[in-house]
């Protein structure tokens, strides 16, 4: 496989599962980002379960990543992508809009990775 085909073949799945292993390693897992467990918190009901939703949905999201770089029913992954990221933006700026610093710019960014995510899952394979 030429370098061209290597860089066309894996890194734009690669861009995609590192989002989503960052997010769940980094910012979820390992607590480095204070911001999403406030988010998490102020969702009625649920927020008293914080701290056990936010390993949960970080395992999640690593899945999802590798998942993404597994290939395995790509369009099934990128609906997943979308519904999670559908409901995760909805909640989190319906219920903790507070703790988001710019809500567009949160939207603007995972419509982007959205972007991504389908032109991987729907890409001509050879």
């Amino acid at each position: 496989m030429r370098m061209g085909e290597w860089v066309a073949r894996w890194v734009p799945p690669g861009a995609v599962a590192a989002v989503w292993i960052y997010e769940g390693l980094v910012a979820k897992l390992l607590g480095a980002r204070p911001d999403e467990r406030a988010v998490v918190q102020s969702v009625p009901v649920l927020g008293r379960y914080a701290a056990v939703l936010l390993v949960l949905i970080g395992l999640a999201e690593i899945a999802l990543g590798m998942w993404v770089l597994t290939g395995w029913t790509p369009r099934t992954a990128a609906a997943v992508q979308t519904a999670l990221l559908a409901g995760f933006n909805t909640g989190g700026i319906a219920f903790g809009g507070g703790n988001i610093t710019e809500p567009l710019d949160l939207v603007l960014q995972n419509i982007v990775l959205l972007v991504l995510a389908w032109l991987v899952a729907t890409r001509r394979r050879r």
